[in-house]
């Protein structure tokens, strides 16, 4: 019985040791691994301040490179009246007021205009503004719908289009 615990104690001991000594290498890679993750992870949000105003001029020039010329004002409205049209909404009557925005060269066109379709054409037809290729910006949306009974809403858009050559 004695030799008995004694060989278990010994089996045990040895597989301790083993245990320990393969989980020791494999534990010093893993701390390794995990120390490289961090330091990257950590320098990853430091970028430098020279390459970050590169980057933003960059895209400045990219975004000035989008925004229509005056003279193609037409052609914007145009493609906001197609994309209403595509869009199975029905747009009233549309007014607008100029700006000229001298310290940036530009020309704002504040446009006011009514909407009305169903919900899903005036959610279509909004996308379909937020995926305008020029610069526009939509200030204001009120929604009213008259009868609860019928899905007819009326949405009273507002919103601004950026033209380059104001000055």
């Amino acid at each position: 019985m004695f030799a008995v615990i004694l060989l278990l104690f010994l089996l045990n001991a040895a597989l301790i040791v083993l245990t320990s000594y393969y989980q020791s290498s494999e534990l010093a890679v893993a701390q390794v691994k995990w120390s490289d993750l961090r330091r990257k992870n950590a320098s990853a949000g430091h970028v430098d301040s020279s390459v970050l105003y590169r980057q933003g001029l960059s895209d400045l020039e990219k975004l000035k490179a989008n925004i229509p010329a005056k003279h193609e004002f037409g052609r914007v409205l145009s493609e906001l009246l197609e994309a209403a049209s595509a869009s199975g909404v029905t747009v009233g009557s549309i007014t607008y007021k100029p700006t000229v925005i001298k310290e940036e060269g530009l020309l704002s066109y504040q446009l006011s205009f009514p909407v009305a379709g169903g919900y899903a054409a005036i959610k279509s037809y909004l996308a379909d503004l937020q995926n305008n290729s020029g610069l526009l910006v939509i200030d204001d949306v009120v929604f009213s719908n008259s009868d609860p009974f019928v899905e007819k809403v009326v949405m009273d858009l507002h919103l601004t289009v950026y033209l380059r050559g104001g000055v």
